[in-house]
C-alpha cells in the first residue's frame, strides 16, 4: 500500500512538473514570436522613430515654426486674389518671365538686360516637394506654381529628377533647369522620387543645395498608391527611372508584381519599389537625420483632394509665403471627380492615374497588402501625431 502511494505521489509530481515546463515553453516561444514581429517591423527602419520623434513639431500650424525673414510680403492684395489682370501684374509687373496670356503661365524670360534690372537669377531651390510618387504631387505642384511668390514649373516639367537620373550631368546643369527667381519669391523643386531614391538623398540636399532647404512630403493610402504606380509603370510611354532602381519588379499582373514567395512576408514581396515605397515611416526617417522637423512638412493627398484650399493655407505658412489661395480658386469638376483651380483661368490638370483604369484587385490580396502596411503606418500616426485620411480602412479590416 505504502509503495502505491508513493508511486502514485511520484507520478504527480511528475505531471506537474510537465505542466510546468509545458506552460514555460509556451510563454518563452509566444513572447520570442511577439518579439521578433516587432523586430521585424524595426529592422527595416533605418533607427528607432522614438529618437526622432521629438524632433517633429505639431503640423496644425506650421506657421509657428517659420520665421518671417524671407523679404516675402505678408499679404497680397484682395484684388489680386480676384482679379484676373491685378493678379497678372503682381505675379508678371517685375518678374523674370514674360507672361502666357493663355494659361496666366511663364512664357519665356526677359532680356538679359532686364533679369540683372530686376535681379533675377537662377539658383538653387529653396523648397523641394520630394514625394511620395503617385500620392497628387503633380496636383500639388500644379496649385502652388500659382503663387505669385513662387517659382515653379507647371505639371511634370517641374519634376528634374536630377539626384534619382542625371547626377552625372552636374549642379550647374540642376540650378539651369529651374527657373529665374527673384530674391522675393521661393524657388522650388518636385520631383517624387527623391524620398525613396537614391538612399543618400537627404545627405547630398543636405551637403551640396542648403541645410535649411524646406521639405514637402505628401502622402496617400499605400494600397491605392502601389496600384497606381504599376498601372502607371505598365503605360506606353518610356519609364526610364525603372531601369535604374535596383528593386522595381513588375509582372504580367499587379499580384504577380507584388507577390512572391521566394523573397516575402506574408507572401508580399516588400523588396519590390511598388511595395517598398508605400512604407512611408522607412523613407522619411533619413531626410529627419539631416533637416530639422520644422523644415518638413507632410500633406495628406486625401485632404488635398477634399479641401485643397485648407491643405495650400497651411503650405503658404509652412513655405512663409504671402496668403494667396482662398476657397473661391478651386471648383469641384464633376466628370474627373477632383477639385480644379477657378482662377486665374478654369482648368483642370491630368495628375497621376485615373482610378477607373485601376485593375481589379482580388479582396484578399489587398487585406494581405493592408495588413503588411498596418503597423507602419501605426508608426507614422505615433511619430507626426495625427490619423491621416486613408487610415480608416484598419478600423474597417479590424487590423
Amino acid at each position: 500500500m505504502f509503495q502505491r502511494r508513493r508511486v502514485q505521489n511520484i507520478r504527480c509530481v511528475y505531471w506537474k512538473k510537465v505542466a510546468t515546463l509545458v506552460i514555460c515553453v509556451t510563454i518563452f516561444f509566444g513572447c520570442r514570436f511577439l518579439l521578433l514581429s516587432k523586430r521585424e517591423v524595426n529592422n527595416r527602419l533605418p533607427q528607432d522613430f522614438k529618437e526622432l520623434r521629438h524632433r517633429i513639431p505639431e503640423q496644425g500650424n506650421p506657421a509657428a515654426a517659420v520665421g518671417k525673414s524671407t523679404g516675402i510680403p505678408e499679404f497680397l492684395s484682395h484684388h489680386a486674389r480676384i482679379h484676373g489682370q491685378s493678379y497678372a501684374q503682381v505675379k508678371f509687373g517685375d518678374s523674370c518671365y514674360e507672361m502666357d496670356n493663355r494659361t496666366f503661365s511663364y512664357s519665356k524670360p526677359h532680356s538679359d538686360d532686364k533679369l540683372t534690372l530686376r535681379g533675377c537669377r537662377k539658383r538653387f531651390p529653396d523648397a523641394l516637394i520630394i514625394g511620395s510618387k503617385q500620392c497628387s504631387t503633380v496636383n500639388l505642384g500644379h496649385f502652388l506654381s500659382f503663387h505669385p511668390s513662387i517659382a515653379l514649373k507647371h505639371n511634370r516639367s517641374s519634376e528634374v529628377h536630377f539626384f534619382d537620373l542625371h547626377q552625372d550631368e552636374g549642379f550647374a546643369w540642376y540650378r539651369d533647369q529651374l527657373l529665374y527667381a527673384t530674391k522675393q519669391q521661393v524657388v522650388m523643386e518636385n520631383t517624387p522620387q527623391y524620398l525613396t531614391w537614391p538612399h543618400d538623398c537627404a545627405k547630398k540636399v543636405h551637403d551640396y543645395i542648403s541645410s535649411k532647404t524646406k521639405l514637402v512630403v505628401i502622402l496617400c493610402d499605400p494600397v491605392k498608391r502601389a496600384i497606381a504606380d504599376y498601372v502607371a509603370s505598365i503605360a506606353p510611354r518610356p519609364r526610364a527611372d525603372i531601369n535604374k532602381r535596383r528593386h522595381y519588379k513588375i509582372g504580367n499582373t499587379f499580384e504577380q508584381s507584388v507577390i512572391d514567395n521566394e523573397y516575402s512576408v506574408n507572401s508580399i514581396n516588400y523588396y519590390n519599389e511598388l511595395i517598398d515605397a508605400g512604407v512611408y515611416i522607412k523613407h522619411i526617417l533619413p531626410w529627419l537625420e539631416y533637416f530639422p522637423g520644422n523644415q518638413m512638412y507632410i500633406a495628406d493627398a486625401g485632404e488635398l483632394a477634399s479641401d485643397p484650399y485648407a491643405e495650400l493655407h497651411r503650405l503658404e505658412a509652412f513655405l512663409g509665403l504671402p496668403e494667396f489661395f482662398f476657397r473661391g480658386h478651386f471648383y469641384f469638376d464633376e466628370v474627373k471627380r477632383l477639385y480644379c483651380m477657378a482662377f486665374p483661368y478654369k482648368h483642370c490638370t491630368n495628375d497621376g492615374v485615373d482610378p477607373l483604369n485601376y485593375p481589379d484587385v482580388d479582396d484578399a490580396i489587398l487585406d494581405k497588402l493592408y495588413e503588411y502596411y498596418h503597423p507602419y503606418d501605426a508608426l507614422l500616426s505615433d511619430m507626426f501625431n495625427r490619423t491621416f485620411s486613408w487610415m480608416g480602412i484598419y478600423e474597417e479590416l479590424a487590423l
